[in-house]
């Protein structure tokens, strides 16, 4: 089963079957809102979905069997998602409360209180050998300065919730602390980017691995500082998006290793990794006719050379393909009103 959420108020959560492309069931909540900004996640045969990120809403457990609601939970923090490791649901609430919920009837385990004063930090959280890592808003300590307000990267016993570090990460003329997106966690690194750099912090220590890098590249025809899209792993390298190139970044250094011109969108990035296979949305500068979103591309990520390219005609002229997700040789990804996979080698 192939489940997906709809980014409209309407939208609802789907379950497709893998094997036919048929719709298995539809569900939209009563009495909130009906839209999946980040993808569901999946605790035996329940799927739990955020629903109504951008207004008020519930984390919502729907039966994989029959489509219909078994329990809610509290009102998800705009992009945030649900993580289930174990039989714990993880999710940030719109407060600032941070819930571990027993993934097969959503009573509340344990809870967190952070802050929310500022404009709100997407959270993906992640767990990796019992530890949970999340970026989440804080208060001052009195009496540490090591801990005014702002962001932090946190790692929080998964069991208990009890911190274990945190992370501020600083950089110029950010008062706050940079909001660092999407991280990447390995062995021993936790990858991330914010405020057009790219970070590296150590998962025991929760101190720098080595020191941010302003992500520089050429700008109509200046060196400037830009913006990164999203990390996914692959391999010895993290690649990452800006609006002007693909570009790997070694693990170890944080130094640029292969660079691919193009025109991107940051907001539609489409980045994922499978085997050795980049897919990504935009257009290198290859043949057909550059389109910064609605061309979806395969990459060889030891040649760079593209693979195949994939786009569909919609009602809206380059609507913008969203998440890709390579699943028994085949890609699944999200089009404009469909659900499409396709077969490698296209």
């Amino acid at each position: 089963t192939v489940l997906a959420g709809g980014p409209s108020g309407a939208g609802g959560l789907f379950a497709i079957d893998a094997r036919t492309g048929k719709l298995k069931w539809t569900f939209r909540p009563v009495g909130i809102n009906g839209s999946v900004a980040t993808p569901p996640a999946v605790f035996r045969d329940i799927a739990i979905a955020p629903f109504g990120a951008a207004n008020p809403g519930a984390v919502v457990a729907v039966s994989m069997a029959t489509g219909k609601e078994l329990w809610r939970g509290p009102d998800p923090a705009v992009d945030a998602a649900v993580v289930v490791v174990g039989d714990l649901a993880y999710t940030l609430d719109k407060q600032g409360g941070f819930h571990a919920l027993a993934a097969a009837t959503g009573r509340e385990v344990w809870k967190v209180s952070f802050s929310h004063h500022l404009a709100p930090c997407p959270t993906q959280p992640i767990v990796r050998d019992g530890v949970l890592y999340l970026m989440a808003e804080a208060d001052a300590t009195a009496g540490d300065a090591k801990k005014q307000a702002g962001y932090y990267l946190f790692a929080l016993d998964a069991k208990s919730g009890q911190e274990r570090w945190r992370y501020r990460a600083d950089a110029p003329y950010i008062t706050p602390g940079a909001c660092l997106t999407q991280p990447v966690v390995t062995a021993t690194t936790i990858f991330a980017t914010g405020e057009q750099r790219l970070w590296a912090v150590d998962r025991a220590t929760g101190r720098d691995r080595w020191a941010s890098i302003e992500v520089r590249q050429p700008v109509d025809g200046r060196d400037r500082a830009v913006e990164l899209s999203p990390l996914v792993e692959a391999g010895d390298v993290l690649v990452g998006m800006t609006t002007g190139f693909l570009t790997g970044f070694a693990k170890t250094s944080g130094k640029i290793v292969w660079q691919v011109p193009g025109e991107f969108s940051l907001s539609h990035p489409s980045l994922a990794v499978a085997g050795n296979v980049l897919y990504f949305q935009g257009s290198p500068k290859v043949k057909p006719a550059a389109v910064s979103r609605g061309m979806l591309y395969a990459l060889d990520l030891d040649t760079r050379a593209i693979l195949w390219s994939f786009t569909r005609p919609t009602a809206e002229p380059n609507w913008p393909f969203g998440w890709v997700t390579p699943v028994d040789g085949g890609v699944w990804v999200d089009s404009y009103q469909a659900m499409i996979k396709l077969r490698e080698g296209l």
